[in-house]
């Protein structure tokens, strides 16, 4: 209770409480019995148990090209007369087998997805410790003498995780293709916003984990993923929206981590898109210039390598339903990520990076609702230098520590002075309100990888820690703002009073274990208990989580996968920053825009820290993969999400439009989703995809107060801004008939997106609630982006040519609604999408 002392709690109670339902508190039981279960094994178990169960006679590491240990890579042992056995690498890239007396010399064969494969005949049996290279795929794919690693069912991935790798960053012509964001809407369950944010598994935006090389890369104050790096420099990219382990914490949504390349022993330039694009809206516009470069290779070969990956953007907005003349943002953008490696020693490995983006929008904002002179011009810019140490053991240990210090500067100040007005139609008149914002997070992190036991199988156990510091400081000054009717008179006006500049932080620790238990081959689960705490709630919570695989005898053409687990959130720091935004005074006029109804009414925003708790998820899953003939790979997954306790704003003079907000747990939602997908891989790394998602998000409080420019109403439930019932997703690349002389054939490429129209919410003049929150939806969306690609050798350089129709069916698919019930202009969708030719020419290297 606010004020009051807070009652005491065991550790058991702080995640039993009496409140609980009785099928939420068994399960709490059973996960965290499974945990304790598997502790036993590691700290009790019978040191006969581990004698008896002699080591295997043979030891094989898998590293990448530099020396880094690959982890559930597949290996696949082939002796002359015997049947192939399977193997995969465990956390620290080792598996170990044993052989025969007398055997004949063997084979390994080494595959994982976004590396090249690797086989190794004629290994003497004799040899006790073998070391194999995966090296990791390039855009370069005239080499002849290597084969990509063919796609297969992984036993050993219990989370629902979809992994987007070279072949697919470079290949699937995904629209906007300077963001790599642009990518993650082309996954199962991802759906992207008019802000470009993503939402995974209906999460909130920041709700999702977004990694950089293992480092969170989020806005330490909203939560939004707040910087970009170069689609070049990315190597993979992973998207977990389910049975995600422990490691990942104050997390609900799911995780989207983003892993960037490095150099290696050869000197590599690659360049793309110095072909600007063109947009047709009303005629034909120019549209953006985004160039790319990255630069890698060898500081001291077989030691130490470097990467650098550039880019530049420079884009023209055009609004056609704006005046000529006052139509256009013109914004640039920098980004360059810097890295290097060093191999101090054969086992102890150091990673350093530094991530830089600069911001500029002369007009920010700028949309057909909201024209020039209303825009900000606003300037960003944010630095992220990270540093990881990994450190093997004889003993079979790896130890991984790193440390990342994130810093965002941003402000916005408006265009002019004139009153800030809010009509039925649009806004008019200079925004109300300046910005200068400094936010900052220091990250440790710290994970110890444990060389397996075996004890009814074999358990390979993790434990890690992390820590965050986390800090913003604001100042804003704000004018009035003037609501307008329709026939321009004067309906409410708000002002706010004069607040001092601001600060807060945040320290966040967590604490992990987790075992993956293998008792047969065909089983495995994987058991573990994360611990996090914050000094703003000061409410230790801890988050069991089981996930397990099943593969049937008859081989690996199917799985099975099923899980439950406990997410918390973290204390989102944008909820704490709007009860810091001070007071709101409305006073609401007569018809004649003069006359005032009344005094000023107060509004203001209340956080009382020690009256809230996390907010938390419950998440089931299950899935199944199956591998049918013609390497065609088809899963199904179901997923259940119930969250409780989010933050929400709520009125404590309800149902007055005034007076004091205060920050509750009462928010809970629900996302429900089944989805069914197909992918055929063809030879030469050719593929084809398809899915269908059906899904369904909703809340019981879909109305976001703010303390400045909010919605006015009771507070209702409806659907979450960005759920999208029903969705078919495809995208591929093919090869197309060669053309002679030429030195390959073409390939076609093409993504197919339909879904759903997104809801919103009509409201009147006052900007008061009309109807249903959600209750209207825009309309359908269809995309269908086909292409051409052609790669050639021109004065020794290899290039790649590709042209790309966006939206080519021509279909409207609006970004923006006039929601105003009071406007003549009531439900006219704007901005459509229009038709866009983008080519893009890439210097892939040299012959």
């Amino acid at each position: 209770m606010a004020g009051g002392r807070r009652p005491k709690e065991s550790s058991l109670a702080l995640t039993l409480h009496l409140g609980m339902p009785r099928s939420r508190r068994a399960s709490h039981v059973i996960l965290t019995l499974l945990f304790v279960w598997s502790v036993a094994v590691w700290s009790v178990a019978p040191a006969r148990a581990y004698a008896a169960a002699a080591p295997p006679a043979v030891s094989l590491r898998v590293v990448d090209e530099n020396g880094i240990a690959v982890a559930d890579a597949q290996v696949t042992l082939t002796q002359p007369g015997r049947p192939p056995l399977p193997l995969q690498t465990d956390y620290a890239g080792r598996v170990g087998y044993s052989l025969a007396r007398g055997s004949a010399p063997y084979q390994l064969r080494v595959d994982k997805p976004g590396f090249y494969q690797t086989v190794a005949g004629d290994i003497d049996p004799q040899v006790a410790g073998v070391r194999l290279v995966l090296t990791h795929q390039q855009i370069i794919r005239e080499q002849v003498s290597v084969t990509a690693s063919a796609p297969g069912i992984d036993r050993r991935q219990t989370s629902g995780m979809i992994a987007m790798n070279t072949p697919e960053i470079v290949n699937i012509p995904y629209p906007t293709s300077r963001d790599i964001r642009n990518l993650l809407p082309f996954i199962p369950g991802v759906v992207q916003d008019e802000s470009g944010q993503v939402h995974v598994a209906g999460s909130e935006t920041y709700a999702t984990l977004d990694l950089l090389d293992g480092f969170d890369m989020r806005s330490p104050v909203s939560g939004e993923l707040a910087m970009r790096v170069s689609a070049d420099a990315v190597r993979s990219i992973e998207v977990e929206n389910t049975r995600y382990p422990v490691e990942f914490g104050r997390a609900t949504g799911g995780v989207i981590a983003y892993f960037t390349g490095m150099g290696d022993n050869r000197f590599r330039f690659n360049a793309t898109n110095f072909v600007p694009s063109w947009r047709e809206k009303n005629g034909l516009h120019f549209d953006k210039f985004v160039p790319r470069v990255t630069f890698s290779g060898p500081l001291a070969r077989n030691r130490a390598w470097f990467f650098d990956g550039a880019e530049l953007e420079y884009d023209n907005i055009y609004i056609p339903e704006l005046p000529s003349g006052a139509n256009t943002n013109e914004l640039w953008r920098e980004g360059n990520l810097i890295k290097a490696q060093v191999n101090l020693a054969q086992r102890d490995i150091l990673i350093g990076g530094l991530l830089f983006n600069n911001y500029h929008s002369p007009y920010d904002g700028l949309s057909s609702l909201t024209p020039q002179e209303s825009t900000t011009k606003r300037t960003t810019i944010a630095w992220l230098p990270y540093l990881r140490e990994q450190h093997s053991f004889a003993g079979g240990a790896l130890l991984e520590a790193g440390v990342a210090v994130q810093k965002i500067r941003d402000g916005y100040v408006p265009r002019g002075d004139a009153p800030f007005e809010i009509t039925p139609e649009r806004s008019q008149g200079s925004y109300f309100e300046n910005l200068t914002g400094h936010s900052r997070r220091a990250e440790e992190t710290a994970a110890l990888y444990l060389p397996p036991r075996r004890w009814l199988g074999v358990h390979d156990f993790k434990a890690g820690l992390d820590l965050d510091q986390i800090g913003f400081d604001e100042q804003w000054s704000r004018s009035p703002v003037h609501y307008l009717r329709e026939d321009k008179t004067l309906l409410r006006l708000s002002t706010f009073p004069a607040q001092p500049a601001f600060t807060r932080s945040n320290l966040e620790v967590g604490a992990y274990f987790q075992d993956r238990w293998s008792p047969s081959k065909q089983l495995l689960l994987e058991p573990g208990l994360r611990f996090d705490w914050d000094e703003i709630l000061r409410r230790p919570v801890y988050s069991p989580r089981l996930a397990m695989t099943y593969v049937p005898r008859s081989g690996t053409r199917t799985k099975l996968s099923a899980g439950i687990g406990l997410y918390y959130e973290h204390t989102q720091l944008e909820y704490l920053e709007e009860a810091l935004a001070g007071l709101r005074e409305d006073t609401n006029y007569a018809a004649d825009g003069v006359t005032p109804l009344g005094p000023p009414q107060g509004t203001s925003f209340v956080a009382q820290a020690a009256a809230l708790h996390q907010p938390h998820v419950l998440n089931w899953s299950a899935g199944i993969e199956h591998k049918f003939p013609g390497s065609i790979y088809a899963t199904m997954n179901w997923l259940d999400k119930r969250g409780s306790n989010g933050f929400v704003y709520a009125n404590e003079n309800s149902p007055a439009l005034s007076g004091t907000y205060l920050l509750t747990n009462g928010r809970t939602f629900t996302y429900h989703s089944i989805d069914l997908s197909l992918r055929h891989s063809f030879s030469n790394g050719y593929v084809l995809f398809g899915s269908y998602t059906r899904s369904s998000a909703h809340t019981n409080a879909a109305l976001d107060y703010s303390p400045t420019l909010s919605i006015l109403g009771p507070q209702q439930g409806g659907p979450l801004a960005w759920d999208v019932p029903n969705r078919l997703l495809s995208w591929g690349w093919l090869p197309l008939p060669k053309i002679r002389n030429w030195d390959r054939g073409w390939d076609f490429v093409y993504t197919v997106d339909w879904r759903t129209g997104v809801p919103f919410t009509s409201v009147d003049a006052n900007q008061q609630m009309v109807g249903a929150p959600g209750s209207n939806r825009f309309p359908n969306y269809i995309s269908f982006d086909p292409g051409l690609e052609w790669k050639f050798h021109f004065h020794g350089s290899y290039f790649g040519l590709r042209g790309v129709l966006e939206n080519a069916t021509g279909s409207q698919d609006p970004v923006v609604v006039n929601n105003v019930v009071d406007s003549p202009e009531y439900g006219l969708f704007t901005e459509p999408q229009g038709r866009a030719f983008t080519a893009r020419l890439r210097l892939i290297g040299s012959k």
